[in-house]
C-alpha cells in the first residue's frame, strides 16, 4: 500500500488554438509530465466553452460524444485507431448506462431538453417554474457554458502511464462534426453555428519515482495493451420497400468480437433516436459456413438479448434494466447484434477469427417494408493490441 504514494496534482492547462470550428481538426497530444510524473487514468479531458451563433438553438444529447465525429489515434506515426462514425456508436453505447451513470455526466453535454437549452443560451430555456427548472438553473450556475470531452482511449484502461519515459505518446485526433448533426433550432427557426472556444486540457498525476521507474520498466521489457478496435465499415440506404437485405463483412480479423447495424433516419432530430426497421431474421454465414452461430437463423425475438449480450457486461446486466428496457430497444434504442464471442465474458482474444475474407460474414437479412427510406450503418468490433518494446511502439494487431 505504502507504493502508490505520492503526490496528487490535478492540472489544467491551456491549449493551442484555443478555439476550433465545425469540421476543422483537433490534434491532441499526452502531455510529456515530468520524470517522476504518472498520468492517472480516466483523467484525460478536452475542456471547452459551448459558444452559440445564436439563440434559437441548442445542442442534441451527450455533446462530448457528438463532436467526435471522427476519432484518430497515432503512435509514433502509425494509426492505432480509426473510426469516421465515433460520434454514431458512441452516442448509442452511452444509452445503455444506467440513469445513475447517465445523470453523471452534464459536464459532458448528457442532460434533459432544458438544461441543454440553458447551456446553449437558447432563450427559450427557462429557469423557473416547476422543480426540474429549478435544478436546471442550478446545475447552469455551476458549471455553465463550460464542458468536457473525456479522453484517452486505451491507456486510461490500463493503469498509470508514465509519458515522459516513452520514446513516443499518444495523439488524439478530433474531426469536429458541422452544426445541422449536432445541433436543433426552434421551429421556423435555423441553427446558427457553434464554435469551442477556451480550450484547456484536463489531467490528474502522481508523482512518485518509484512507480514511474517500475511503468517504465514495463515497456522497456514489453508491454500490450488491450483495447476495443472500432470501424465503420460501411454506411447505405436502405428504401423503405426493402425486404431483402445482405451485408457481407470481408475484413481480416483475429478476434473479431460483433457486427453492429445502427439505422438511424437521414435527417436527425433527436440523437438518441435509432430505428428499427422491420427486420424478422437474419442467416449467418461465416466463411462459406450457412446457418453460423444460430442453425435456424437469428430471430428477432432474440434481436435485444444479443444486444444486451454485446453493451452489457456480465456484472452489469441487472442494472442495464434500469434504462434500456425492451420496450425502448425497439421503439428508438435499436441495434442488430452479432455477436462472434465465444462467451459472454470480455476478454480479449475470445471473438471470431476471420481469416477467408472472400467470404467474410454475410448477412442475409429478411425484413418488411418501412414507412420511409433509413440509413444502415455497418460497425465491425473487434479485440486489438498495440505492443511496446524499449518504451516505443513495436506491433499492432487487430
Amino acid at each position: 500500500m505504502s507504493s502508490i504514494k505520492g503526490t496528487r496534482t490535478r492540472s489544467v492547462v491551456t491549449f493551442n488554438p484555443s478555439t476550433v470550428s465545425p469540421g476543422e481538426e483537433l490534434y491532441i497530444d499526452i502531455p510529456k509530465l515530468k520524470p517522476d510524473s504518472c498520468l492517472v487514468p480516466g483523467t484525460f479531458n478536452l475542456l471547452f466553452d459551448f459558444k452559440n451563433a445564436n439563440t434559437k438553438s441548442w445542442f442534441l444529447n451527450n455533446l462530448a460524444r457528438l463532436l467526435s465525429q471522427r476519432l484518430q489515434i497515432k503512435l509514433a506515426g502509425e494509426t492505432v485507431y480509426d473510426c469516421s462514425g465515433e460520434c454514431l456508436y458512441g452516442v448509442y453505447k452511452d444509452m445503455w448506462l444506467t440513469e445513475g451513470d447517465r445523470n453523471k455526466m452534464i459536464e459532458c453535454g448528457l442532460a434533459d431538453e432544458n438544461l441543454r437549452k440553458l447551456m446553449s443560451k437558447d432563450d427559450s430555456g427557462a429557469k423557473t417554474g416547476d422543480g426540474t427548472k429549478v435544478s436546471d438553473a442550478l446545475m447552469l450556475s455551476i458549471y455553465g457554458t463550460k464542458l468536457k470531452i473525456p479522453l484517452g482511449r486505451i491507456i486510461a484502461d490500463h493503469g498509470l502511464y508514465a509519458p515522459f519515459r516513452m520514446n513516443n505518446n499518444f495523439m488524439y485526433i478530433l474531426t469536429l462534426p458541422k452544426t445541422s448533426d449536432i445541433m436543433i433550432a426552434q421551429t421556423s427557426e435555423a441553427v446558427g453555428g457553434y464554435t469551442l472556444e477556451n480550450l484547456e486540457l484536463e489531467y490528474e498525476t502522481i508523482e512518485n519515482q518509484t512507480i514511474a521507474d517500475e511503468i517504465s520498466s514495463m515497456y522497456s521489457t514489453g508491454r500490450s495493451l488491450s483495447y476495443q478496435h472500432v470501424t465503420l465499415m460501411r454506411t447505405s440506404n436502405w428504401a423503405k420497400d426493402l425486404t431483402i437485405a445482405n451485408e457481407n463483412v470481408n475484413l481480416p480479423r483475429k478476434s473479431m468480437a460483433a457486427i453492429v447495424l445502427l439505422f438511424t433516419k437521414k435527417t436527425r432530430a433527436d440523437s438518441e433516436e435509432y430505428l428499427y426497421p422491420n427486420i424478422e431474421e437474419v442467416k449467418i454465414t461465416i466463411e462459406g459456413v450457412p446457418n453460423s452461430i444460430f442453425s435456424q437463423g437469428l430471430p428477432k425475438s432474440r434481436f435485444f438479448e444479443e444486444a444486451k449480450r454485446f453493451f452489457c457486461p456480465s456484472c452489469e446486466k441487472v442494472m442495464a434494466d434500469e434504462f434500456m428496457s425492451i420496450q425502448k430497444f425497439f421503439k428508438d434504442g435499436f441495434a442488430l447484434v452479432i455477436y462472434l464471442r465465444s462467451n459472454e465474458d470480455d476478454v480479449t482474444g475470445n471473438g471470431k477469427k476471420i481469416v477467408n475474407t472472400q467470404s467474410g460474414v454475410l448477412l442475409k437479412i429478411k425484413k418488411k417494408a418501412t414507412t420511409e427510406d433509413v440509413v444502415c450503418n455497418l460497425f465491425v468490433v473487434s479485440d486489438a493490441l498495440v505492443n511496446f518494446v524499449n518504451r516505443d511502439l513495436s506491433s499492432i494487431q487487430y
